[in-house]
């Protein structure tokens, strides 16, 4: 008996399945069905006051976040003396590559909504050119309130809203839009907000125990 056409592309797919590379790059993604049932989980994905990335831009209860965005952007972009349509200009000629950081499901939640875009590519390109921006001026500025012009409660979510799951931009956006051509520099501003972070937490859990350290 001859095998169906169905059986035939079963193993044709089996024999391409080895071709997959092991080591193929990690892509920016939502996270699983599985994780997203576990109670109390969320707080580990969902951003709070400010998305950064495709993933929760649409998300209407974070509005305000927005507005902070293109506060922050303008901020970065001023400080720096660079001129912000040659920076979105360097994302928008990479964005094949930028979207190939992002697996399909989030590509095509992206494009379900092109309010004031003509395409997935140009809302794309702007979601990383403003978020890309913001988040610099972020890493340089998450220890200061005046600088970043928030509320002490709205600067903590800041902090950890830039390191969920679903929250995340690929570094290549960074590199891209970074001040100068020194990476060097960048990597030592990414260290000192992890560093900022590490410090906010312990102190954090010294004040709800009831022990500080001077």
């Amino acid at each position: 008996m001859m095998a169906s056409q169905t059986i035939k592309e079963k193993f044709v797919e089996l024999k391409n399945s080895k071709q997959t590379p092991p080591n193929a790059r990690p892509k920016i993604q939502r996270v699983q069905e599985y994780l997203r049932s576990r109670k109390n989980f969320e707080q580990h994905y969902s951003p709070k006051l400010v998305s950064i990335g495709p993933i929760h831009h649409d998300n209407p209860t974070l509005k305000l976040g927005e507005k902070y965005k293109l506060m922050w952007a303008a901020k970065y972009i001023e400080n720096t003396g660079l001129i912000p349509e040659e920076l979105h200009k360097k994302i928008a000629d990479n964005i094949d590559e930028l979207k190939g950081r992002f697996s399909d499901d989030v590509l095509t939640l992206t494009g379900n909504s092109l309010q004031g875009f003509e395409c997935l590519d140009e809302k794309l390109s702007w979601i990383l050119f403003m978020d890309g921006c913001s988040l610099l001026h972020i890493l340089d500025n998450i220890m200061y309130l005046l600088p970043m012009n928030i509320k002490v409660d709205q600067l903590a979510l800041v902090r950890e809203d830039v390191l969920l799951l679903e929250n995340q931009l690929p570094y290549e956006v960074l590199k891209l839009l970074w001040k100068d051509e020194d990476e060097s520099g960048l990597i030592k501003s990414m260290r000192s907000f992890h560093n900022c972070i590490y410090f906010c937490r312990v102190r954090g859990r010294e004040r709800e125990g009831g022990k500080w350290r001077t």
